[in-house]
């Protein structure tokens, strides 16, 4: 039996770990208490299926060694959550956001880490019970550091589910990264819900000044962007002008509005309702620090990060 940990087991946490246990693995939820005590009375219950048992405690440290460990928490949260867990893992990946998510993991698991894009969204409602609120893949790969298969490995622990083995998951990476830099940071400014950014013409020039400065940090670091899964197609999107861009986008929003897409709020967002601190620096202050190691000129971006920043509630940090 596969044995799985799940660290900072939230929303989207407890939509993989509830995948997990139903492939049959022995699955250990790291969570906050309301959420931890009501798994454990109740199971942990996805959309409207039924309760799956799984454990769930509170403290990382009794979290024992795992053949996989998935690191799910907000990225301000990994020291505390890395440096408390004591086990050991065969393989570590994680779901958060920011071009650099894979590293934390490779300094703590060495070659058992791997590099990994969510395109999974996940939302939690009561303790107890997440919604798995869009249906995206998984994409998986080894980085240059890790034991060869280590990705497949992962993906076949998840049988049924979309899941994708990349050879380079660089690009990937980092076109994720891009767009949510550009999301992110429109949302986080506006507060407005996901459709609307993309209807109005002031936020979609933000959202493509954002989407070209990311690109122009990615080439700096030599990748390539991809056109992968979604409608933006980032790496169009970045390569045509202002006015072809707006078309697109404007479409984007419209497709959404079309099908009643109209409430979706994006996690920073969900953040901000909530009072709670969002990932400045992995999403926003990363990409600005490998920008200025290039000595490349990123005005919006900056901006962002120190609006952000300085919007971040009080006492938290990012």
């Amino acid at each position: 039996m596969t044995n799985v940990v799940v660290l900072g087991a939230g929303a989207l946490g407890s939509v993989y770990g509830a995948w997990f246990a139903e492939a049959g693995a022995e699955v250990t939820l790291v969570a906050r208490a309301a959420h931890a005590e009501a798994v454990n009375r109740n199971g942990l219950r996805i959309d409207d299926q039924a309760p799956v048992a799984i454990r769930a405690i509170t403290n990382p440290a009794e979290a024992g060694d795992c053949d996989i460990l998935l690191l799910a928490s907000k990225a301000f949260d990994n020291a505390e959550l890395l440096g408390s867990y004591r086990g050991s893992a065969q393989a570590a990946f994680s779901v958060q956001n920011g071009v650099r998510q894979a590293e934390p993991l490779a300094a703590r698991f060495g070659a058992a880490a791997v590099g990994c894009v969510s395109l999974v969204g996940g939302t939690l409602g009561q303790p107890g019970h997440a919604s798995h609120s869009f249906d995206g893949p998984t994409l998986l790969g080894d980085l240059s550091s890790t034991t060869p298969g280590t990705a497949a490995a992962v993906a076949a622990a998840l049988p049924g589910r979309k899941l994708e083995v990349h050879d380079d998951i660089a690009p990937a990476l980092w076109s994720k990264g891009v767009l949510a830099a550009a999301a992110m940071g429109v949302v986080g400014l506006t507060r407005l819900v996901y459709h609307r950014i993309f209807l109005l013409p002031e936020t979609r020039d933000v959202f493509y000044d954002l989407a070209c400065e990311g690109a122009a940090i990615a080439a700096a670091e030599g990748v390539d962007l991809i056109d992968g899964h979604g409608p933006f197609q980032i790496r169009a999107l970045t390569q045509e002008g202002r006015a072809e861009a707006h078309q697109r986008l404007q479409a984007v929003g419209e497709r959404m509005e079309a099908a009643g897409e109209t409430e979706v709020r994006v996690s920073i967002l969900q953040s901000i309702d909530r009072g709670r601190p969002f990932e400045v620096q992995a999403v926003f202050g990363d990409l600005v620090e490998i920008a200025d190691g290039h000595g490349l000129e990123v005005p919006t971006l900056r901006a962002v990060t120190r609006l952000l920043a300085a919007a971040m509630p009080s006492g938290t940090g990012g």
